[in-house]
């Protein structure tokens, strides 16, 4: 290996650059070659007493869904630090960090030629991040800091530490910059001279074993192995029955037959660097697949699983001048950033190279770290291997074959990485393997090979204010497990479980109207505004809807009996203050704000009743059925829930006074409280809710009025799931107060004053079985989760308007200003109160 020396930067930081046109012993995979003869000494290894990760891991970082300012987390990763390896960016490795990756926690194992740990790069608050499996330099070979000059730069690729020192341009990190490493140092050959295939039935039976041994050492302490090494001779020019002959232990090593398949260490070998080499006849070698080692799955298919086959691509991103390409090895090869002459002009720029920490020269000083630019699909390798350590910290209850399958299917595959014969299945792709690959699965079987469905089949949806965002914001401590198309899993806030029902039209305000007819009877309409009268409305939703137009006819005889009908009308109008007169629905902004909440659920619909005398025309007793779907109000969008039930009232008059006492029942079909569930989670069979309430009204003086509208229910919710459960008897309530002055400026003006709750749960608890994980043989974890129902906050709306008659170009005008306030709206307590004011003015047309 040609070494140049260059001189020391400014805070004496020596730099040691290795520009090797063969990848430093280059004849066999990239890096270093075993020599194939004689005959191996196979010490007893030196085993490491400290702790080394390996799976089963505890837990997985959260993956939530990538944040907005995502793009912008990323590039804070992208410093000159980042830049300074020469790799990093080309597998956008800063989109793996904007998620969490660093590595922390894995170790990585690397079988080379030794690291030399005390290069900064390694070092840690307690020590360094290198410890041993094992050493065979001794005796007549001794150890060298030259001799582990190789294996320290791939270390450096998979783990040097990421210290963001602007002090020197020689920064530099590496890809699983909080990874730890466990190496076993093997001395290495210089592979110079000419191409020599490796005769596989010169193998003696120590050559095999030694490979066995040593592959085994490190395959039970740590689940990633980087070997940036091999034997010289392409894949393709060996059978498997040869192999098989002459390094059967060591396949049987790599074979891992002891382990679940999930469990198997992942083997990440680079491809070789004998394109354009020359053999001893002077003839071209044919490097269209990887050498013998890292193409070993393609004689033993077996070993596809959790072996990786790594080609170099250049700064270009096109495949390196000297690099393998993956061919006959194509499913189980991907390329990585190895340097090269990307323009082509015979020499290297640093920027064509790779950088990473090497071991100090021979006349080194004392306590300097040495960086090393380098190339060849050795250092491409260890990009690999750092990725996945990535991918293992993110995702430490996935198999590692997983793993493997996951950086395979996720690699860039688009222009000239389609072409599996050079690039295999294209070019990693760290943003791709650390987001969700194809659709998110919800899972309801105990394994991921069955009942995976769609979140919206496992979500509940919410239609109305009754829970407000008490179910979402109480679920939202805690964590629910998605999982992509592969199977892994992505934490999500359980609150995105409840979704809201959507609107399906642009809102329009409702326009209710009034009218006595000779008969005695009242009749009432509601027509959808004119959309060039639209208002604005700074407090609603933007995407709600209004009600259909209604009718609602109410006939009264003179012996105090009642006869109505209404068809998209809210049933609790033809009762209490609204049956009496004393309010109609454009009284309020909320036009229900004084009729029991729970008939919302049927306001889409019909509603029909009557009502007889008790006595004298002083009580009466009123019954209604009803039937129909939900509209919570007219700003509030539809639904397809259907509801049905009865109300019943005694009312007794006095004078100007009335006290209304009510009693009914709602039964929802396929919901309770306009809630329902995915059917992966079951059925909800009937909701019924059993309320009471007063209503009633009371003139104070000559000149103004009290009204008051008390409810409180209990609702059985019917389910029937193994999914979620929730009490029998969930209580909820509402209650608005309202004050109204007549003629107090002027004859015929009205300042109206009204306070009121919208139905609230007060008292209900439930438990949600969800995913939380799985295990590495694809078995989904569950966890319940106890919530409850009512909501932190309660919301209360406050209404203050004023209407005063005018005169208008001659025509009878109405004046209206309103103001209004909401407090905590949807019961949230996180939610910021609201404030409206509107003033409209009406002229009488003839």
């Amino acid at each position: 290996m040609d070494n140049v020396d260059f001189p020391r930067h400014s805070i004496s930081i020596a730099v040691l650059t290795a520009i090797a046109l063969a990848a430093s012993a280059c004849g066999g995979g990239g890096g270093g070659t075993v020599q194939s003869t004689g005959t191996a000494t196979v010490p007893a290894p030196t085993t490491n007493s400290s702790p080394i990760s390996g799976p089963p891991y505890s837990s997985f970082n959260d993956q939530d869904e990538d944040a907005d300012n995502f793009a912008a987390t990323a590039a804070g990763f992208e410093t000159a630090e980042y830049e300074g390896m020469g790799g990093l960016a080309a597998i956008h490795a800063s989109s793996a960090y904007a998620r969490g990756a660093t590595g922390e926690g894995i170790t990585v194992g690397v079988i080379d030629s030794g690291v030399y740990e005390e290069h900064i790069e390694f070092s840690t608050g307690s020590g360094n991040k290198v410890s041993y499996a094992g050493s065979d330099y001794g005796g007549s070979n001794p150890r060298t800091d030259e001799a582990v000059s190789h294996g320290t730069l791939v270390a450096g690729i998979i783990a040097a530490n990421r210290d963001n020192n602007l002090n020197t341009n020689l920064n530099m990190h590496g890809v699983a910059y909080e990874a730890n490493i466990l190496a076993f140092e093997i001395p290495l050959g210089s592979g110079d001279g000419p191409y020599e295939p490796l005769d596989e039935t010169s193998l003696t039976f120590g050559d095999d074993n030694y490979f066995a041994d040593r592959f085994t050492t490190m395959a039970n302490q740590v689940d990633i192995i980087n070997m940036s090494f091999g034997f010289s001779g392409v894949v393709t020019s060996y059978s498997a029955a040869s192999i098989e002959n002459s390094l059967g232990n060591t396949v049987d090593a790599l074979r891992q037959q002891n382990k679940a398949q999930g469990d198997r260490a992942i083997f990440v070998i680079s491809a070789g660097n004998a394109f354009g080499d020359l053999d001893e006849f002077n003839s071209e070698v044919d490097a269209s697949s990887p050498e013998l080692l890292p193409g070993l799955p393609y004689l033993f298919p077996e070993l596809q699983n959790h072996m990786l086959a790594v080609a170099a691509v250049d700064r270009s991103g096109a495949i390196s001048s000297y690099s393998n390409h993956c061919g006959a090895a194509a499913s189980f090869c991907l390329a990585a950033p190895g340097g090269g002459d990307a323009n082509g002009d015979g020499d290297f720029a640093d920027n064509e190279l790779i950088l990473s920490p090497v071991s100090p020269p021979t006349d080194g000083e004392t306590g300097e770290s040495y960086y090393g630019r380098t190339i060849g699909t050795s250092f491409a390798a260890p990009l690999v291997s750092g990725s996945l350590a990535l991918l293992k910290q993110l995702f430490p209850t996935v198999g590692n074959h997983e793993l493997v399958n996951r950086l395979l299917e996720t690699a860039n595959k688009n222009g000239i990485y389609a072409d599996s014969s050079i690039y295999g299945q294209g070019l990693l792709d760290l943003d791709a393997a650390t987001r969700p690959v194809g659709a998110i699965s919800s899972a309801t079987g105990a394994s991921l090979d069955n009942g995976m469905v769609n979140p919206g089949q496992t979500g509940i949806a919410v239609f109305g204010g009754a829970l407000g965002q008490g179910l979402s914001q109480n679920l939202s401590q805690f964590r629910v497990t998605m999982f992509d198309q592969l199977g892994f899993p992505f934490q999500q806030s359980a609150s995105s479980i409840v979704q809201s029902v959507p609107a399906t039209v642009i809102p329009t305000p409702l326009s209710h109207g009034s009218q006595n007819i000779a008969s005695g009877g009242r009749l009432q309409l509601g027509v959808a505004s004119d959309p060039w009268q639209r208002s604005f409305r700074t407090t609603g939703n933007p995407n709600d809807q209004v009600q259909a137009d209604y009718f609602a006819l109410h006939f009264q005889d003179q012996q105090g009996g009642e006869q109505f009908a209404g068809l998209n009308a809210n049933p609790g109008w033809f009762f209490g203050v609204y049956g009496d007169g004393v309010l109609t629905p454009g009284s309020t902004e909320d036009d229900s704000s004084f009729a029991a909440p729970w008939l919302r659920y049927a306001r889409q619909g019909w509603s029909s009743g009557g009502a007889i005398a008790m006595g004298s025309s002083n009580s009466k007793l009123r019954l209604g059925l009803f039937d129909g779907t939900a509209s919570w109000s007219q700003w509030q969008p539809r639904s397809d829930q259907h509801s049905s039930g009865a109300l019943l009232e005694y009312t007794l008059l006095s004078g100007a006074n009335g006290l209304s006492i009510q009693a009914g029942f709602v039964e929802e079909q396929d919901s309770f409280l306009g809630t329902s569930i995915g059917s992966a989670l079951g059925s909800v069979e009937s909701g019924d809710t059993f309320f009471t309430g007063i209503n009633g009204y009371m003139q104070l003086g000559g000149q103004w009025q009290a009204i008051v509208a008390l409810y409180s229910g209990t609702t059985d919710p019917g389910l029937n799931s193994q999914f979620i459960s929730i009490d029998r008897k969930i209580s909820s309530n509402s209650w608005a107060l309202g004050l109204q002055g007549n003629s107090l400026l002027r004859n015929n003006d009205q300042l109206s004053l009204y306070l009121s709750q919208p139905l609230r749960i007060e008292n209900g608890a439930g438990q949600l079985r969800v995913a939380s994980g799985r295990t590495i043989d694809r078995q989904v974890i569950y966890q319940d989760l106890h919530f409850d129902l009512q909501p932190e906050g309660r919301e209360q709306q406050l209404e203050l308007s004023y209407h005063r008659p005018w005169q208008l170009l001659q025509k009878a005008a109405w004046l209206s200003a309103s103001a209004g306030y909401i407090y905590q709206p949807e019961h949230s307590d996180l939610r910021p109160s609201q404030f409206e004011m509107r003033v409209t003015v009406s002229i009488a047309i003839d």
